[in-house]
């Protein structure tokens, strides 16, 4: 994380010391959770080791009035900070839902540290800017990911996000991204060839590759 920050905009040697006391420990979140509502203020940041966050609106499909849908909107990259970032920053309400999905790994940030850190170095605030800007390019990117058709919409996904993302991502939120059916999904999938044997592919991946970088992220975190 720290690496990223400082990747983004050159900081005084004293930043990764004064920045540290701030995050949390790994949090560990068994169920699909809910972090953020509509109409709440934003208060925490979120640094994704494993697993994602993401956004979504409630919309009211025509076809039937007395319910409504999850329409997601944003799923975080990975090595990127995730935040509602008009309301951490203003501190106004927001306009969409946060969730972080079941078994996603985070490390927090609040923004009462955020104050705290502008106030003892100004190159803070700056650097936020930067993150909210970098954040606005990835979002334009994601919209236009929204606009396509369902299959060319995949493939624009695919292309930004990267295929290992299926590992780890719900097929459902997926879909509802690219605002088409899992089921819709599972045939555009499969007229491309990725099929169970991918999926399945990358989840032996994982269980080799999850470990592997759990000790290269500690053995990081030692020696910073």
């Amino acid at each position: 994380m720290i690496a990223y920050l400082l990747g983004i905009m050159e900081m005084p040697p004293q930043f990764a010391d004064l920045l540290k006391p701030h995050l949390s420990k790994e949090i560990t979140y068994h169920e699909d959770t809910q972090v953020l509502k509509v109409d709440a203020i934003a208060e925490i940041a979120y640094w994704p080791v494993s697993g994602y966050i993401r956004s979504y609106t409630l919309v009211q499909p025509e076809a039937d009035r007395e319910y409504y849908q999850q329409k997601t909107i944003d799923i975080s990259l990975r090595s990127k900070v995730s935040f509602a970032a008009n309301s951490f920053m203003n501190n106004v309400e927001a306009d969409f839902n946060m969730e972080i999905a079941k078994g996603s790994v985070m490390i927090e940030f609040t923004r009462d540290s955020f104050i705290k850190l502008g106030q003892m170095m100004p190159e803070v605030n700056q650097l936020a800017l930067k993150i909210v800007s970098a954040g606005e390019k990835d979002w334009h990117k994601k919209m236009e990911i929204c606009k396509n058709l369902a299959s060319d919409g995949y493939k624009t996904f695919l292309d930004h996000f990267d295929a290992e993302v299926e590992s780890y991502i719900y097929k459902k939120h997926i879909a509802s991204y690219i605002g088409t059916s899992p089921e819709n999904l599972s045939r555009i999938r499969k007229a491309w060839g990725f099929g169970d044997d991918y999926l399945r592919k990358w989840g032996r991946l994982r269980r080799w590759v999850q470990p592997l970088s759990k000790v290269l992220r500690e053995g990081f975190l030692f020696f910073t």
